[in-house]
C-alpha cells in the first residue's frame, strides 16, 4: 500500500530538516497531495435547477468505514448522515438535488445514489438489474426546509475494517458487493431501551457494536487516510458546471471512531472535533524564511456540542481549526458586461468549525473588505461623494452612510457573497450565480474584474492555549498571542460564470478555491 501521510516533497529535508518532516507526519495538517482521513467539501447547492454531484475515492488496498455527513447552511446542523463501507480502490457517488420533505410538500435538499457500495442504512436495492434508489430528504430538529438547500459536506474515515466476514461481504464481485447484509449483523444490538430506540441501554451483539467508538472497538482498526474526492455543482438551466475539490486533512486520528449513524446518543460522532491528535502543523513565511510550525493544543473542558444539542461531538476542535485558519481570504471576481460576456461572481465562505465554539464564542462573524478590493491594474474603488459607499458590503453594518464602514456580519455557517458592479445593467444586477436567497451583495464600484481580500479582524484561537515550535533555517517559538493563531477557520471558492461569445447558450462556469494571506 502506498503511504499517504506525507508533506510536499518540494519543502523537504533541505529546508526543514528531518525533524520537521517527522513532526508534520505526526500532526493534523492539510495534505497538499489531496488525500487524507478527512475530506471537507465547502459547498453544496440543491436549489431549483441545481444539482451537486459528489464522488469519494478509496485509493488504498484496505476496506474503509467512512462517515459522510451533510450540514445545512444556517447553523451547520446535521441534516443527514450515513456510513459507507468502501472496498479496496472503491468509489462512491451521490447526487444532492432538489427534493420533497418528509411532510410531502416542503422543498428540501435530498441525496440520491445508484452506487452499489454498501451503506448503513442501506440506500439502494441492487437485487435485480440496475440499482434502485429512493431520494433521502434532508431534515433536522428545528431546521427550516429552505436552509437544507445549501450547505457543506464532511467525510471522515472512521477506520479500517479488519473483520474478514464484513470485508468479504462489502467486496465487489463483477461490480456488485457480495453481501451488504453482513453490516446489519455486525451492528446488531439486543433492544433493551424502554423507548424502543437505539441508545446506551441496548446490549451490543454484533462485532461492530462491541466497543463501538472506542479505541478497543472490534472488527476495525485506526484510520490510515488515502481518501480523495471531487464535486460538481451544476446549473442545469444555464448549462454551466463548477468543479470543486474537497480539502483533504490528514492525521486526524490514530484510533478508530466507528459509530452507527442511527444511534441516538452517538450520531454526531465522529466530528471535526473528535479526533485524538492534539497537534497541528502549518507552513508559514516570515522574516526568517519558510517554516513548518507544529502547535500543541488544549482540549475543551466540556463537549463542544452538548450545550446546544445534548449529543456529544468532541472536545478537540483546535487542531483542525488551526489548519483551516484564515486571517484574510483572497480571490478573483469577474463581472464584465462587454462583448456579451455577462460576467457574474459569487463567493462562498463557509465556517466549518463555528458549531464547535470557535471564533471566540461569536455567533456571527464580522468581516471587512476595507482597502481590499482591486481591479486588474491595482486600482482601488473609492467612496462616493456624500458618504454613500461605492464598494464593499452593500449595505454595510453601518447602514451605508459611513464612508469608512466596510464591515458586515456573516450570519450563516455557509455565506454567499454576490459581487456587483455599477457598470452592470439592472438585469445583470438582479442575477446571482448560485441563486442563493441568503446572498449578501458586494459592490466593486465601476470595476468589472479584479481581485479582493476579505478580512476577519479580532478573531484568534488563543482560547486553545497554543504552544508552537518552528522548524526551518531560523526556527522560532510561538505563543497564544502570535499572528499565526489569528483569524477564523474558513473555506470556500469564487464561483465565476459568463459567456464565451454572444451565443446565450455558450456559458462557462469556474470555481477558484480561496487563497489565504496570513498576517
Amino acid at each position: 500500500m502506498l503511504s499517504k501521510n506525507k508533506i510536499a516533497i518540494s519543502v523537504a529535508v533541505g529546508i526543514l530538516g528531518v525533524a520537521g518532516v517527522m513532526t508534520s507526519a505526526q500532526a493534523v495538517h492539510v495534505n497538499p497531495d489531496g488525500t487524507g482521513q478527512v475530506l471537507l467539501f465547502p459547498y453544496y447547492n440543491a436549489r431549483d435547477g441545481y444539482v451537486t454531484n459528489i464522488n469519494i475515492v478509496n485509493s488504498t488496498d484496505q476496506t474503509k468505514a467512512v462517515k459522510i455527513r451533510f450540514r445545512e447552511g444556517k447553523n451547520s446542523q446535521d441534516v443527514l448522515d450515513f456510513n459507507i463501507y468502501m472496498s479496496p480502490e472503491d468509489v462512491w457517488t451521490g447526487s444532492v438535488q432538489p427534493g420533497v420533505g418528509i411532510d410531502g410538500k416542503s422543498k428540501v435538499a435530498a441525496i440520491s445514489t445508484s452506487d452499489r457500495s454498501c451503506t448503513l442504512p442501506i440506500l439502494v436495492d441492487c437485487k435485480v438489474g440496475e440499482c434502485v434508489s429512493k431520494p433521502q430528504p434532508f431534515t433536522g430538529i428545528g431546521v427550516a426546509p429552505d436552509d437544507t438547500r445549501e450547505g457543506y459536506v464532511e467525510v471522515i474515515e472512521m477506520g479500517v475494517v479488519t473483520d474478514k466476514t464484513v470485508a468479504d461481504g462489502v467486496l465487489h464481485t463483477n461490480g456488485t458487493p457480495n453481501n451488504c447484509k453482513v453490516l446489519e449483523a455486525a451492528w446488531q444490538y439486543q433492544d433493551k431501551s424502554p423507548l424502543g430506540i437505539l441508545d446506551k441501554n441496548d446490549v451490543p451483539v454484533g462485532i461492530f457494536a462491541k466497543g463501538a467508538g472506542s479505541a478497543d472497538a472490534e472488527g476495525i482498526s485506526a484510520p490510515t487516510g488515502g481518501l480523495f474526492g471531487s464535486s460538481a455543482i451544476i446549473n442545469i438551466g444555464e448549462g454551466s458546471a463548477f468543479a470543486v475539490d474537497p480539502i483533504a486533512i490528514d492525521n486526524y486520528s490514530t484510533a478508530p471512531q466507528h459509530h452507527r449513524a442511527d444511534h441516538t446518543e452517538q450520531y454526531l460522532l465522529p466530528s471535526l472535533a473528535s479526533g485524538n491528535v492534539t497537534t497541528s502543523s502549518v507552513m508559514i513565511h516570515n522574516a526568517g524564511g519558510t517554516q513548518l510550525v507544529q502547535t500543541t493544543w488544549d482540549t475543551t473542558a466540556k463537549d463542544t456540542c452538548q450545550d446546544a444539542s445534548g449529543i456529544p461531538c468532541g472536545i478537540n476542535p483546535y487542531p483542525i481549526a488551526h489548519v483551516l485558519l484564515a486571517p484574510h481570504l483572497m480571490n478573483e471576481y469577474f463581472l464584465d458586461p462587454a462583448f456579451g460576456y455577462d460576467g457574474h461572481t459569487d463567493w462562498v465562505v463557509s465556517f466549518p468549525m463555528k458549531k464547535h465554539g470557535i471564533h471566540a464564542g461569536a455567533q456571527d462573524i464580522t468581516a471587512t473588505f476595507e482597502n481590499g478590493i482591486f481591479d486588474r491594474e491595482e486600482g482601488r474603488p473609492a467612496a462616493v461623494a456624500g458618504g454613500d459607499l461605492d464598494f464593499g458590503f452593500s449595505p454595510p453594518a453601518g447602514g451605508g452612510i459611513d464612508a469608512v464602514d466596510q464591515t458586515s456580519k456573516l450570519l450563516r455557517e455557509v455565506n454567499v457573497l454576490s459581487f456587483k458592479s455599477t457598470a452592470q445593467s439592472e438585469a445583470a444586477l438582479s442575477r446571482t450565480v448560485m441563486s442563493s436567497l441568503e446572498a449578501q451583495h458586494i459592490s466593486v464600484g465601476p470595476f468589472v474584474y479584479g481581485w479582493a481580500r476579505l478580512s476577519f479582524p479580532g478573531y484568534d484561537l488563543s482560547a486553545g492555549n497554543p504552544q508552537g515550535k518552528g522548524y526551518g533555517v531560523t526556527p522560532a517559538n510561538y505563543t497564544a498571542g502570535s499572528n499565526i493563531y489569528k483569524g477564523v477557520p474558513a473555506v470556500g471558492a469564487a464561483f465565476i460564470e459568463g459567456n464565451v461569445s454572444q451565443n446565450a447558450n455558450a456559458r462557462f462556469g469556474d470555481a477558484l478555491p480561496h487563497k489565504i494571506q496570513r498576517d
